[in-house]
């Protein structure tokens, strides 16, 4: 009997099934047959590796018994550890598939998740930072495990070539807690780091010498075949024949009875594929012709099972025949004994496509179709139809389950799946152009996006499909929008207002994010914050209508114009109500965290604490270029106002490596010099005129296509107080003038602070400060009107502080005015708090009590002798080690210790 997981209990939000895109048959271990012979001493060596390996490979060519030993390990009543099993296969071949199939085997330990597995999956599309963060939120729940010891087996990674998912293979692997082993079964040595792991003691392995049979097992194998007794020398010659291959020793024995299988004499003095087809053509022959036909029909399936059968072969007894193939000792393993569920070993599937093959394609085509048409697993039956080359059906079993793989961030298989279909269907079909948009969109690849979506929209319009229509015109919109071509999208909302009284609540609802940013990239400032009430009323009544057009209001650009701090308030407040009741989508998590309205506001010590909260939520989202990009710069801002200047800018550099990184590089010609602008502020707030100078010729450059009007309005504003600096007043007055008018459509405060401040600070300068203050009260009337003070977060200390004290004392005495000093007092009298200074930039957020245990782990201490010493619980130090490793980055514990010694040791 097989070793039996520990059970999941009833109230647990993630169940096993959760991941209906992957076949249930991958979590299972072959079942043993009562026949088979027990290799103990093997099995022995193999539990002592696995006992205390961080890996274990058991790597040799097709047919020499890995995945029975594997089976025969989980299934030992004695064995002291709890495993859970994945058989690998062709679908797990990208990084999201991989760590789908890693959820699912988990699914049945008990595990505390910190946050929901399926938004983890969400956040891996392809390698890099995204499947690091995801990897980390697995590590975490690992570290929750309270048994003895945890293996996960892998089966068959010789299937997974693809450089990235093996990587977070490698990343998770070098992050497993003490008590996790990962055991291996591969044809091949896989990608992964197997030297570093073998120097330092962590890879246990079992090669093709160990698992050759020897005389005695070999004897003992011919024992247990079916038919008559073998004789001695007959079992002698077939050991040598296949130098210890189980598989050839298993097609011998079989076809034993046929006269020239046991008197050939046989060239191949080796185990290959050779030696195999020949003997299971001997096999094959001695078959009944109407079982070699179920057999060789069947093999176009992963797995064989009655109904499926049935459908593939047209026959009504295929229960029997599989039971009679099982009987015969065939190259077939139990999955589910009950149904019966069985699956072909590789080589002799390989084989029996083969001789498919000669049979001519339409044949395996017509059977991939027929299994296509029965398949519950949406992506198996994609795959069916497409290997059937059923076109049609292949794309309408692609739509049927994108929306849920999705979710899981599938992007990469329905990407794949369609670049497979002619490359005629994505103009045919529109709901496959759309598709391929969002595949795009989920990479931030906004110029990517574009064509395939206005392909969706030019079909949904031809068929008069208005709701489909619209919900592609939003995300073409942003994707316009993101790209420069604001003419274009002012178009496009010009058509969605034509159809919006045919259109549900759902989709009037999508397209006011669409004209938010289309308002405030085409100098309409007064429009935004009508847009965004609106979104915050369509909230109040089902947050869910407002996705995906709520994917980038948690970004900065709408803080600091006209009434938009309320409305950006409330969705705050509406998507943090929504994720505390039930698992979001990150977008809509990363709006429940951001710390900008505090910020926006001036309360300091409200920001503060939001700031920890995001960047908290950035550790587990760190993928995503919009919320690393948020979160510097608010960063910068908040070490900027509390006169750490060099570590604002050192905020807006790592911003500047983010958009110039190839894997992003759509993002560069949009915000790069929005960015810049940001550098230039903290300089003008430094006062420092040479370092602002040396900004120039990136501010200079002219406009692109793609960057947006307000770009103009941030230049004659750096422009005019580069001048103030230098002296050269007319200069600053007439750039600082341009700026003003500019800013009146074209504005971005939260990247350039609002031009009238300079422009007073200019008349100060020039010895007017009535014109001075006629130039600064309208700025400080809005911040009262608004109950914000962050343009003047913005401004330089001491030039401020000489603008506020032309008020007239009727002004002073206000309620407003007091609020604003005392709040710009609280920034102006402490010293930064620890989650932004600059020496924690150094720590990469890591906690004292972190920073203590890290210092132990560079001591070399285990994580027993760190607890001792630290009154630490065993539990409590492995969480603190997984953070410190996703928080540094780093693979290991070598590394981590590495790193404190060159940083703080």
């Amino acid at each position: 009997m097989l070793k039996q997981d520990s059970a999941v209990p009833a109230d647990d939000p993630y169940p096993p099934d959760a991941w209906r895109s992957v076949a249930a048959t991958k979590f299972r271990a072959p079942r043993l047959r009562p026949s088979l012979v027990e290799r103990q001493a093997l099995l022995q060596r193999l539990t002592a590796l696995a006992g205390d390996r961080r890996v274990t490979l058991v790597r040799a060519p097709a047919g020499f018994g890995k995945s029975t030993l594997l089976a025969q390990f989980a299934a030992q009543a004695a064995l002291p550890a709890e495993t859970v099993w994945l058989s690998a296969d062709e679908d797990d071949n990208d990084p999201n598939r991989l760590f789908v199939s890693l959820l699912g085997a988990l699914q049945k330990v008990r595990l505390a998740w910190r946050q929901d597995p399926q938004v983890l999956a969400s956040q891996v599309d392809t390698g890099g930072p995204g499947a690091r963060a995801a990897v980390a939120g697995m590590v975490n729940a690992l570290c929750s495990y309270r048994g003895q010891r945890l293996l996960i087996i892998v089966d068959d990674l010789h299937r997974i070539h693809d450089p990235a998912a093996l990587h977070l293979l490698d990343d998770l692997v070098d992050r497993l807690p003490e008590e996790i082993g990962l055991v291996i079964g591969s044809r091949i040595e896989p990608g992964l780091s197997l030297p570093r792991w073998r120097a330092r003691g962590d890879l246990g392995e079992l090669l093709t010498a160990d698992l050759q049979f020897s005389e005695a097992e070999a004897l003992a194998f011919a024992r247990a075949n079916p038919g008559r007794a073998l004789p001695r020398d007959f079992v002698r010659q077939a050991l040598e024949r296949t130098e210890g291959w189980a598989a050839g020793l298993q097609l011998m024995f079989g076809a034993v009875e046929s006269r020239a299988a046991a008197d050939s004499d046989l060239s191949v003095g080796r185990a290959d594929r050779h030696l195999f087809d020949y003997f299971a053509s001997e096999v094959l022959a001695g078959l009944p012709s109407d079982l070699c036909d179920f057999l060789l029909y069947c093999s176009i399936l992963p797995e064989l099972d009655p109904r499926r059968c049935a459908a593939v072969t047209g026959r009504d007894d295929s229960r029997p025949a599989l039971q009679e193939l099982y009987r015969r000792n065939l190259f077939l393993t139990v999955l589910e004994d009950r149904t019966p569920v069985l699956r072909l070993h590789d080589l002799f599937r390989d084989y029996l496509q083969g001789e498919l093959a000669l049979r001519g394609p339409e044949v395996a085509e017509e059977l991939h179709a027929r299994a296509a048409a029965v398949e519950t697993v949406s992506p198996r039956a994609v795959t069916h139809w497409l290997k059937a080359r059923r076109w049609n059906e292949a794309a309408g079993e692609i739509q049927r389950c994108a929306e849920p793989l999705m979710a899981e961030g599938g992007y990469a298989s329905i990407e794949r799946w369609i670049r497979l279909l002619p490359k005629e269907m994505p103009y045919e079909i529109p709901e496959l152009a759309h598709l391929l948009g969002m595949c795009h969109w989920a990479r931030y690849d906004f110029l990517g996006m574009r064509v395939p979506l206005e392909l969706a929209c030019a079909g949904y319009r031809r068929r008069g499909d208005t709701e489909s229509l619209a919900r592609a015109l939003v995300m073409l919109g942003r994707s316009l929008q993101a790209t420069g071509d604001l003419a274009a999208c002012a178009e496009l909302l010009r058509e969605a207002d034509g159809m919006a009284a045919g259109l549900n609540a759902h989709l009037r609802s999508a397209f006011h994010s669409v004209r938010a940013w289309q308002a405030l990239a085409d100098g309409r400032p007064q429009e935004v914050a009508p847009a965004l009430q609106a979104m915050a009323d369509a909230a109040e009544r089902d947050l869910t209508t407002l996705f995906p057009a709520i994917s980038d209001v948690f970004n900065t650009f709408f803080y600091g114009l006209p009434g938009t701090l309320a409305p950006l308030r409330r969705l705050r407040e509406l998507s943090a109500a929504w994720t505390a009741r039930q698992p979001v989508h990150w977008q809509v998590e990363a709006m429940a965290q951001t710390a900008w309205p505090d910020f926006w506001r001036g309360e300091r010590g409200p920001a503060i604490a939001a700031l920890e909260a995001q960047s908290r939520f950035l550790q587990r989202i760190e993928a995503l270029p919009p919320l690393c990009i948020n979160l510097y710069q608010l960063r910068c801002w908040i070490l900027a106002a509390s006169g750490d200047f060099d570590g604002a800018v050192a905020m807006e550099n790592r911003n500047l490596q983010i958009v110039d990184a190839p894997e992003f590089s759509s993002l560069a010609p949009t915000w790069r010099r929005s960015i810049v602008l940001n550098v230039a502020g903290v300089y003008w707030m430094a006062q420092d005129g040479r370092a602002l100078a040396g900004l120039m010729p990136q501010l200079e450059a002219a406009r692109r296509p793609e960057e947006w009007p307000a770009i103009e309005t941030g230049r004659a504003k750096v422009l005019g107080q580069l001048a103030l600096l230098e002296g050269r007043l007319g200069d600053a007055e007439f750039q600082l003038l341009r700026a003003r008018e500019l800013y009146q459509r074209w504005r971005l405060p939260n990247f350039m602070g609002n031009p009238s401040v300079s422009l007073a600070l200019l008349r100060l300068a020039q010895g007017d400060p009535e014109a001075a203050w006629a130039d600064f009260v309208p700025v400080l009337r809005e911040a009262m009107e608004e109950d914000a003070i962050g343009p003047f977060l913005m401004e330089p200390r001491e030039p401020l502080a000489k603008l506020l004290a032309l008020a007239p004392a009727v002004e002073r005495d206000s309620e407003g005015f007091r609020n604003i000093l005392a709040r710009l007092a609280s920034w102006q009298t402490h010293h930064p708090s620890p989650p932004v200074r600059e020496k924690d930039e150094e720590r990469h957020g890591l906690t004292d009590r972190e920073m203590e245990v890290l210092e132990r782990l560079a001591a070399g201490d285990s994580n027993k002798q760190i607890a001792r010493l630290l009154s630490l619980s065993p539990f409590t130090v492995k969480r603190h080690v997984a953070n410190i490793l996703a928080k540094l980055a780093m693979g290991s514990r070598g590394q981590a210790a590495a790193w404190w010694r060159a940083n703080a040791g």
